[in-house]
């Protein structure tokens, strides 16, 4: 701006300048002219002698001061003019230049503002810009920590997860292997002990096998010899019953056969009158018969009954005892005696082949009182 306005200055000074040395050549020339063209001439080959008057060089040089004079006024009035249009233009320069200043001190303002504007925007956009980068490079560094994390992470659950594989299959092989000694030795140890147990079983069985053998061939011998006297006491007994049964059958139709005659004797007096030869008729049963069929029944239950070494004797138990036409059991109870004896006397009734009755037995002994006694 300075420079601007020294050269607006300068301009009118250089216009004066110039304008002063040409007033001044111009004067110069002048004098000269008008002081020697007629101070010789030369006319061919002669040169004319000219007689100077001191009078007319004092005219002439009054003249020539007037004429400086006048054209000192001149050149004072042309000055003055210059000046004026100096200070004119000096006044209009420093208007212009006040004008100038103002408007440059606007502008400058103007542009103060539209710069400060301008920075304030520029720095708002590089505040809003490198907050936008600070923002970006902590989400990207937050990016990449949480990366680097989530991979440290990954990296440290895989060789976690892989120390961890390696250590349970590490501890399965041993535990493993341990189970397998373990089974190993256990299957020995229970092999020898079966083995030992099997063994002493085995000796056990065949000691118990042998004494139960003995012991069972003394108790089938003795039972046996048990069976055979029974057997035989009941066949006698049977034989001595029968006989006392055909003796009493006998002396029964003797008896009979006397009373018949007595009855006819008398006339039928005494026709009325039962007698046990009569009762024995209408059963159509002897005792004996029937006496000997219950003793077939308690064979057959002794048969089934094992009385080792005879602790029940002595023992009785009254069993009841229900069979079909065809000798098959329906039913037995006990009706009193030792309970252990009816206990294993029902057991044995239960599986003894109890004989077939006589028709004419049956309605007898279908329901049955046998009074039990080991043998």
């Amino acid at each position: 701006m300075s420079n601007k306005l020294n050269s607006k200055l300068s301009l009118p000074v250089i216009i004066s300048i110039l304008l002063h040395g040409i007033l001044i050549i111009a004067l110069g020339y002048k004098f000269v002219s008008d002081t020697g063209e007629n101070y010789g001439s030369i006319n061919g080959n002669s040169i004319d002698a000219i007689m100077i008057d001191p009078s007319v060089m004092t005219e002439q040089y009054q003249r020539q001061l007037q004429t400086q004079v006048n054209q000192q006024k001149a050149d004072q009035k042309t000055q003055e003019l210059l000046d004026k249009q100096i200070k004119e233009l000096a006044e209009k320069a420093e208007a212009e230049k006040a004008a100038a200043e103002k408007a440059a001190a606007e502008k400058a303002a103007a542009e103060k503002a539209a710069a400060e504007k301008a920075a304030a925007e520029k720095a708002a956009a590089e505040k809003a810009a490198a907050e936008k980068a600070a923002a970006e490079k902590a989400a990207a560094e937050k990016a990449a920590a949480e990366k680097a994390a989530a991979e440290k992470a990954a990296a440290e659950k895989a060789a976690a997860e892989k120390a961890a594989a390696e250590k349970a299959a590490a501890e399965k092989a041993a535990a493993e292997k341990a189970a397998a000694e373990k089974a190993a030795a256990e299957k020995a140890a229970a092999e020898k002990a079966a083995a030992e147990k099997a063994a002493a079983e085995k000796a056990a069985v065949e000691k118990a096998a042998a004494e139960k053998a003995a012991a069972e061939k003394a108790a089938a011998e003795k039972a046996a010899a048990e069976k055979a006297a029974a057997e035989k006491a009941a066949a006698e007994k049977a034989a001595a019953e029968k006989a006392a049964a055909e003796k009493k059958a006998k002396q029964k139709a003797e008896q009979a056969k006397k009373d018949k005659a007595l009855n006819d004797l008398l006339g039928g007096l005494t026709s009325g009158t039962p007698s046990s030869g009569g009762a024995a008729s209408r059963k159509g049963v002897s005792d004996g018969e029937l006496d000997k069929y219950k003793s077939l029944v308690q064979n057959a239950i002794s048969n089934k009954f094992i009385n080792p070494p005879n602790v029940y004797r002595g023992k009785t138990c009254e069993l009841q005892i229900q069979i079909a036409p065809d000798g098959l059991l329906l039913n037995v109870t006990s009706k009193g005696g030792d309970a252990d004896l009816c206990r294993e006397a029902l057991a044995a009734t239960k599986l003894a082949a109890i004989p077939k009755p006589a028709s004419s037995l049956y309605n007898e002994v279908k329901t049955m009182n046998i009074e039990f006694q080991p043998k």
